[in-house]
């Protein structure tokens, strides 16, 4: 089972488009990637919400990043991804993302698309993914909106 309670905290600070994206994405995403391992990260620079089939943050293959105008859609190995439209943005060895402009950005055939891709690369073990929700939180300052 996949309890938001602990991202809906990490949210609080959040404008209420930011936090519907999130959620909404949060949901659709556990629809379409399931059985999967969710890693709800409060992290330094962004609150971000992971998915992986494996029990750690190196299998986290997509996931999604509040900011404190905008949420994005990041591919953890992105940059291996075919993506012929030129979508995806970012100039690092590995990483690419999209920014969200609602959660309906989900819902484009091409978006779908890249996760599929995403999800048939990512590292799996041979058992079956036991679906639980894995919540870290990062020391140091947090970069969050301001009230």
């Amino acid at each position: 089972m996949h309890d938001a309670g602990e991202l809906i905290n990490f949210l609080a600070p959040y404008p209420d488009h930011v936090v519907e994206i999130m959620l909404e994405c949060r949901s659709i995403l556990l629809k379409m990637l399931s059985p999967i391992i969710e890693l709800q990260f409060d992290a330094t620079a962004a609150v971000c919400d992971g998915f992986s089939y494996l029990p750690n943050a190196k299998g986290v293959f997509v996931n999604t990043a509040a900011y404190s105008d905008h949420a994005t859609l990041i591919f953890g190995y992105g940059a291996g991804l075919n993506d012929p439209e030129g979508r995806l943005k970012g100039g690092g060895k590995q990483v690419r993302h999209i920014r969200l402009k609602s959660s309906e950005d989900l819902n484009d055939p091409y978006v779908i698309g890249l996760i599929q891709q995403a999800s048939a690369t990512a590292t799996r073990h041979a058992d079956e993914v036991v679906p639980e929700v894995i919540v870290k939180i990062y020391e140091g300052a947090k970069r969050r909106p301001k009230s």
